[in-house]
This record gives structure tokens, C-alpha cells and sequence, in this order.
């Protein structure tokens, strides 16, 4: 766990994001200096912040690391000297499909870590809503943790707010603050979405910040907007609109995780097993 941890900063640049790269990238680059000139420390964008149109075609969207997304955002993170928490490109690693993956930028523009979304996000309503992410990517196969100066960091993607091992297994690696870049929809979004975010907080004693995509893409699918900060105790302590481009500042001292998990030890009490007995 970081050592000399203090408060800092972060920044949610929540946007509607279209099919335009260029476009994207502008508004994007445009609310990344907003935000560091209003003092950001850490500034994070949402899932997908280069494209969002149709998917028919996922290799001709992806980027390689080196690609014009992530390096826009490099330029952000050095010309303004902050992290960066690059949401997450298609990124064209390798043979097949491409990873969903968030990039960590440091201060001087080095790329510090990387997520690749582990629990791709598929539902099919009929008549309804039709979103078949493993047909576009493949998962990632491992968790990230980063340690700062601000304390340890941890990295989700979206439909990863489901999953409650993932989280626990940064936590019991250090993570005090844990980023959720997203593209949740309107229709799971409206009932899972707090409700997720809020749970994550509460069980693992940390900060969530969940950053998401607001508008619509080409096929018709609303995207729900309401980026929030959420503080170990399950405080909403920040949210954003539900539709619209916002940039989003609040402030995390990562001395209250601390605190919290030495008034209310709750992590140190799970057990190694649970021994299940089945009755008939």
C-alpha cells in the first residue's frame, strides 16, 4: 500500500460519445484541460471515450497503445502534469477480437497500468434492447492495482460492477480507490447503476468513481449519464447529469478508508471459507 498517501482531486469527464473519433478526441482533450485548470489531480473518462458507433466491424475501431486516442490523452497527462485514468479504447493486442482496456497515465505521460475488461456486458430483450459485447471483444484475464501517491488504485470497466470478486480481490491487494470507466445503458442503468456502485463502496470500505458515457450510439441504445463518487461509507458525494457533456470535480481523502476499516473491520473478519451444508 502507497506510503505518504494525501486528498487530492478527481476529475469525472462524463461524455456523449459518438462515431466521430476526431470529434470525440476534441471534446475530450477540451474537458480534460478544463478540468486540470480547475485543479484536478486525477482526471477519468468514460468506457469506449474514442468511439461509440456500430460495432459490426470492431478491428477497423481499435487502436493499437500507440494509436491517436491514448496518445492525446498522454499529451494531456504531461502538458498539464496530472493522471489520467484514459477510460478504455478497443485496443488491437494480438491475434483475434480486441480488448477493452483503460489505460493509467502518469504525470509525465508514461503509461503507468492497464485493465482490460474482464466481464464482457451481453442482453438481448426482445423487442427491446439487443447489446452483445462478446461479439465485438474479448475479456482480459487479469485484475490491475496501482500504487500512488494519493494511495492504491484499482480498475474496473462497466459491466465489471457486477462482479463482486473482482472488487474484493483488488481490495485484498490494497485498493483504496477503485475507477469504473463505463458505457452503462439507460434501461439497466436506471435500477442497477447507484444501486451497484453504492454496494461496491459499502462492502470493500472504498471510494468508487464510476464515470460514464451519457447520449446514445447509431443502433439506438441511451447510455445513462449520472457519473458519481462514491466514499467508503456509501456516501454519494458527486453526480453528474443524465445525459450531456460535464466535467465533475470532487475531492477523496483516502485517510478516511483507513479510518473506516479500523472503526468498522469488517475486511478483516472474511473468512478463508465458507462451508456450505445442503439440506434436502
Amino acid at each position: 500500500m502507497a506510503k505518504n498517501k494525501r486528498a487530492f482531486t478527481v476529475a469525472l469527464v462524463q461524455l456523449d460519445v459518438g462515431p466521430d473519433r476526431d470529434d470525440n478526441l476534441r471534446r475530450a482533450k477540451k474537458l480534460c484541460a478544463q478540468a486540470a485548470r480547475r485543479g484536478a489531480d486525477v482526471i477519468c473518462l468514460p468506457e469506449l471515450f474514442h468511439f461509440m458507433g456500430i460495432f459490426h466491424h470492431p478491428c477497423a475501431a481499435a487502436e493499437t497503445a500507440d494509436g491517436p486516442s491514448i496518445a492525446a490523452m498522454r499529451e494531456i497527462a504531461k502538458r498539464h502534469r496530472v493522471h489520467v485514468v484514459a477510460g478504455s479504447i478497443l485496443e488491437r493486442r494480438g491475434r483475434g477480437l480486441p480488448l477493452n482496456t483503460c489505460f493509467f497515465i502518469a504525470p509525465d505521460g508514461r503509461i503507468a497500468a492497464r485493465y482490460s475488461k474482464m466481464h464482457l456486458f451481453d442482453l438481448k430483450i426482445p423487442g427491446r434492447i439487443r447489446f452483445l459485447e462478446s461479439h465485438t471483444m474479448r475479456p482480459g484475464s487479469h485484475a490491475t492495482v496501482m500504487s500512488t501517491g494519493f494511495g492504491t488504485f484499482g480498475f474496473a470497466i462497466c459491466n465489471d460492477l457486477r462482479y463482486p470478486e473482482l472488487f474484493r480481490r483488488m481490495v485484498k491487494a490494497g485498493a483504496e480507490v477503485i475507477f469504473v470507466p463505463s458505457a452503462f445503458t439507460r434501461f439497466t442503468g436506471r435500477d442497477h447503476w447507484l444501486a451497484l456502485a453504492r454496494v461496491r463502496a459499502i462492502e470493500n470500505q472504498c471510494y468508487i468513481v464510476a464515470v460514464n458515457q451519457s447520449g446514445k450510439n447509431m443502433e439506438g441504445v441511451h447510455f445513462f449519464g449520472s457519473s458519481l463518487v462514491v466514499d467508503p461509507w456509501g456516501k454519494v458525494l458527486k453526480e453528474g447529469p443524465l445525459t450531456g457533456d460535464k466535467v465533475l470535480s470532487c475531492k477523496i481523502d483516502p485517510s478516511l478508508v483507513s479510518e473506516l476499516r479500523s472503526q468498522l473491520p469488517a475486511l478483516k473478519k472474511i473468512r478463508k471459507k465458507y462451508p456450505l451444508v445442503r439440506r434436502p
